[in-house]
């Protein structure tokens, strides 16, 4: 009798899976939908967001988890700004930005709010107005959450201290609204998540919102530009990068600790991988190169450490890898141009840039010893939010293409310290130390494959995302900050999720 329970209980779950999918595809094609009709006529914009909007708000409301499901999706699809490419679509759609914004084809006057804050508002509310009326409220608690909370108090008291400072609340805003998006991202997932089927549909939104963004990369790179990139430093939207690189550490980690994944997906999970490094290679992000890299070299060390069965294969692997790796890239470290250009160009730039390389490396060594003498200013509690950065080690110009030049810096890590001083630093390494030590307690102590792999991709995506932040505007990024909020938001989960 209970070999037949499990049989059924095993049969259903797999019959449930086909049908979130389904869901979770439409919801993707209504939201490019919606942008289709941003970009064929602004007007457009209400009558094609009316209908699907009010099939999403019943969806969410009988199971608030869901506007987490779609959240998700969004920060995958949307880009913040528009890109203007002939091709244009998902970047169309004003997800980020205000309704009375001049970038938005909303073009709704007196309202300074995103359809982002308002998704998330409304999520957030139909959870406890529904935990309320059923009284079984409660809030998350654990490690994460005890230390993502400090961090964010160290956020506000920054914000504070530098309006009162007098710096510029509007320029503020920028710097302050990431950090709050993803903790809202954070609490939504560490409250919403309830069992392994909701986090099995997170994974799957993922794959599918990635994979559509794969599919852009590929139709921008091969129909519009007819396979030539000269003239652009970027055919898709810098976090994009990071995004792909998500999608490959994810097989990586699923490949490795997802046992029983039947062939056919590990077969559609490597050819997507493949395809989701080709479009990193001609979004030519060198930043995101890396981060991929210190994911991978994550992910192996989890698995050498903590799976026992395999340890030698996996130090084979990793062995196998740094040698042909290295031998590939001496091999053709002169190499400029091509695929091979491509693959050596993150390792080599750090050396022998190129003239594009070499103009970013002496602007990022001018704009970090700028960081670090405001840094100086006040070391321990940071100058605060909203006051710009002054200037002694000169920097190019580039305000005509990116006017926060002088508030988010490239290097977001020691923008951190430069806001938050030594105390934010110190809690932001706390946040982080806690989230891996979560994973790595998940990865020692239970066998689930399921949640062992959202926790080694956990690592993996927190690596990747430091590297990124260090390198190109991602620790302060709407979109970064939401993945990263649900990343985290998972990793405190866990320990609270039954075993298949």
């Amino acid at each position: 009798m209970s070999t037949y329970a499990g049989d059924a209980g095993a049969w259903a779950d797999r019959e449930s899976r086909p049908v979130g999918a389904f869901i979770f595809a439409g919801l993707i094609a209504i939201l490019v939908g919606i942008g289709l009709g941003l970009t064929i006529y602004p007007p457009l914009a209400l009558l094609a967001a009316v209908p699907p909007a009010l099939l999403v708000v019943n969806w969410v409301v009988r199971e608030p988890v869901r506007g987490l499901y779609l959240l998700l999706a969004a920060t995958l699809i949307f880009e913040i700004f528009p890109l203007n490419f002939a091709d244009s679509l998902t970047d169309h759609v004003p997800f980020f930005l205000n309704l009375n914004n001049a970038n938005s084809s909303a073009g709704v006057t007196g309202i300074p709010i995103s359809p982002a804050e308002i998704l998330m508002l409304f999520v957030i509310v139909v959870w406890l107005l529904a935990g309320i009326s059923r009284r079984n409220l409660t809030l998350a608690s654990g490690p994460v959450v005890s230390a993502y909370l400090v961090f964010m108090l160290v956020v506000v008291a920054a914000e504070i201290h530098g309006v009162f400072g007098h710096g510029d609340w509007l320029k503020s805003l920028w710097e302050l609204r990431p950090q709050a998006y993803g903790f809202v991202a954070f609490l939504m997932a560490a409250n919403l998540v309830k069992d392994r089927r909701q986090v099995r549909s997170l994974a799957v939104v993922m794959f599918l919102a990635v994979g559509l963004k794969i599919g852009v990369a590929f139709y921008r790179y091969f129909v519009t530009l007819h396979g030539s990139t000269a003239g652009y430093e970027a055919i898709m939207a810098h976090e994009e990068s990071y995004f792909f690189a998500l999608f490959i550490l994810a097989t990586i980690a699923a490949l490795i600790w997802g046992q029983g994944m039947s062939r056919g997906m590990r077969a559609l999970l490597v050819v997507g991988s493949a395809a989701s490094f080709f479009a990193m290679l001609v979004n030519q992000r060198r930043a995101a190169e890396l981060a991929l890299i210190a994911g991978v070299a994550a992910i192996m060390l989890l698995a050498i450490r903590f799976e026992d069965e395999h340890r030698s294969l996996w130090l084979g692997v990793t062995v196998l890898a740094v040698v042909l790796i290295t031998t590939f890239t001496v091999g053709y470290w002169n190499h400029t141009t091509g695929l091979t250009g491509d693959l050596v160009r993150p390792i080599r730039s750090m050396f022998i840039p190129d003239q594009r390389d070499y103009l970013s490396n002496i602007y990022r060594v001018a704009e970090d010893a700028n960081i670090l003498a405001n840094f100086k200013t006040s070391p321990l509690f940071g100058i605060g939010l909203g006051i710009p950065m002054f200037v002694i080690f000169p920097m190019a110009d580039i305000s005509y293409v990116y006017p926060l030049w002088n508030y988010i810096p490239h290097n977001t890590l020691l923008w951190i310290g430069m806001r938050m001083g030594a105390l934010g630093w110190a809690v932001f390494w706390g946040l982080v130390g806690i989230a891996i030590l979560q994973a790595c307690r998940q990865l020692a102590t239970r066998k689930d494959p399921l949640l062992n792999t959202v926790a080694a991709f956990a690592v993996a995506a927190i690596a990747a995302e430091i590297i990124q932040g260090y390198s190109d505007l991602q620790l302060d990024s709407y979109r970064n900050l939401i993945v990263f909020g649900v990343v985290l938001g998972l990793l405190n989960r866990l320990p609270k999720l039954a075993d298949a």
